[in-house]
């Protein structure tokens, strides 16, 4: 069965270094010092200039990369629960991620957040049980749907920062969600395997 593109090659690393073509590491850019990473023939010890906190981030990529389920290009949506998920005990300082009610959606951003201890509510928008880059053809991933998912879920009680996190596929509707919601909207990576790069600052090792 075909797989679904899950955008891996639109995850940007060169953004998270600092770009210096240095040859420090024993090669010579960081594109090959990048694509020797990927295939697990050096590590991030060997780059003088990655942070530390970045540090285990790319080791998290490159883990999920290998890890994450296996999804089929779908031709039908597929859904799942809607609502809100509490991961690592949030509390009112924690980032509220949005994504869509699509069950294979779902899956592949919780194995994500299995990378991290770091607390995150998670709120699943009805999308019709589509994928984020099928709702946004088809219109199902909304200001107005996040907007009533923020209100059924008390939101505004629960976080004391009025601020979510769209996936970078959905950047299109960032204004519209901002007026409807009163929330500020900041655009992730396309490809939720970036969280981690990211969220460096955040992305603490189990």
């Amino acid at each position: 069965m075909p797989k679904a593109d899950l955008y891996i090659d639109k995850i940007d690393f060169h953004r998270y270094l600092n770009q210096k073509e240095c040859a420090e590491c024993g090669f010579s850019s960081c594109e090959e010092f990048i694509n020797s990473m990927k295939k697990g023939e050096t590590t991030t010890d060997d780059c003088s200039f990655i942070r530390v906190n970045n540090m285990y981030a790319f080791e998290a990529v490159r883990r999920i990369e290998e890890t994450w389920p296996d999804v089929p290009l779908l031709t039908h949506p597929r859904p799942a629960a809607a609502g809100l998920v509490e991961i690592n005990q949030p509390d009112n300082r924690s980032l509220v991620l949005v994504s869509g009610n699509n069950e294979f959606t779902q899956e592949v951003l919780l194995t994500v957040l299995g990378t991290t201890i770091c607390p995150f509510y998670v709120l699943f928008v009805d999308t019709d049980g589509n994928t984020v880059d099928m709702a946004m053809i088809y219109g199902s991933l909304t200001g107005e749907r996040i907007r009533n998912a923020l209100k059924i879920n008390n939101m505004e009680e629960r976080v004391a920062a009025k601020e979510i996190l769209l996936p970078g596929l959905a950047s299109s509707i960032k204004k519209e969600a901002e007026t409807l919601t009163g929330w500020k909207v900041r655009i992730g990576p396309v490809c939720v395997a970036e969280l981690p790069l990211f969220l460096s600052d955040i992305w603490v090792k189990p």
